[in-house]
């Protein structure tokens, strides 16, 4: 997941800027680099859904996150300063991601699952009340 959010944030973040500083005149090259694009942001999709097999609720909405961040990137924004702070959004929930997912696979003790399963109902609870207020 990690490997297809840093890729897809490097291509929209160089193609943002192409666009915006040569206009125009980038055109041509930009066309050309669509389908690598699409190439990028299947890969980004499949390791999401990755994630959604097999990590616990927390991965999970972290994954989510940052998918959605990487998504909100607007590459025809022309104001380098609003573009900055979107691409700020997803270095952001990159590292929420990869805190997340140091969290998780800390498993020293045998009883972690126990504990595993506390801090997900705990979790799921905060999603709802969250999604409630």
């Amino acid at each position: 997941m990690l490997d297809a959010s840093t890729r897809s944030f490097a291509y929209s973040y160089q193609f943002a800027n192409l666009r915006r500083e040569a206009g125009r005149a980038s055109y041509k090259l930009l066309t050309v680099q669509m389908p690598a694009m699409w190439e990028i942001s299947s890969d980004l999709i499949s390791a999401l859904n990755g994630v959604r097999l097999c990590g616990s609720v927390q991965v999970i909405d972290a994954a989510e996150k940052l998918v959605t961040a990487a998504g909100d990137l607007d590459l025809n924004e022309r104001k380098a300063d609003r573009f900055q702070l979107q691409a700020e959004a997803v270095v952001a929930a990159q590292k929420t991601f990869l805190d997340t997912c140091r969290e998780e696979l800390f498993y020293n003790a045998r009883w972690y699952q126990i504990l595993r399963k506390r801090k997900e109902k705990r979790f799921l609870r905060q999603l709802t009340v969250r999604g409630v207020s």
